[in-house]
């Protein structure tokens, strides 16, 4: 059997911030920051378009959502990955939701139809809401509801 390599990758970051002309740390995030703030539009577009895909599921039947998983899974994970960046906590929080229960399928097979119909049901409801509050509460209602049924976030 042949042993494990480890490869050192070069930081080049930390290069140019130890030196004394590199930028700082606050000014990088603050540009990164910026430019976030620049494709908000265009993810708020993005989230809108996969929620509109997922939406479709909530009223499917068992066997839809069960053989579904793959096609449910991925735009939820892509809502997850950039909701946030867009100032979409709380849609954020609940397609990473979704991503948890279909992962308690994988690993561990737990199936619960009602609770991902009822996830699926509110990432629509939570990206048509303005305020965030409401949203941050059911929120903390779904992960109630995942840690009852067994689900670990």
């Amino acid at each position: 059997m042949s042993e494990a390599r480890v490869y050192a990758v070069r930081n080049r970051i930390s290069e140019a911030l130890l030196s004394k002309d590199g930028p700082t740390v606050d000014s990088l995030v603050s540009d990164a920051d910026a430019r976030v703030a620049l494709l908000a539009d265009r993810i708020g577009a993005f989230v809108a378009g996969k929620v509109a895909v997922l939406a479709a599921y909530a009223e499917q039947p068992e066997e839809a959502l069960f053989g579904g998983c793959q096609a449910i899974g991925e735009p939820a994970m892509n809502i997850a990955e950039v909701a946030e960046a867009a100032g979409m906590d709380a849609v954020g929080a609940v397609a990473r939701g979704i991503c948890v229960m279909l992962d308690g399928l994988i690993s561990r097979g737990i199936w619960h139809t009602d609770a991902l119909r009822l996830h699926l049901r509110a990432l629509t409801l939570v990206h048509g809401q303005t305020g965030q509050a409401a949203g941050l509460t059911m929120v903390e209602e779904l992960r109630s509801l995942r840690f009852s049924l067994g689900f670990t976030d």
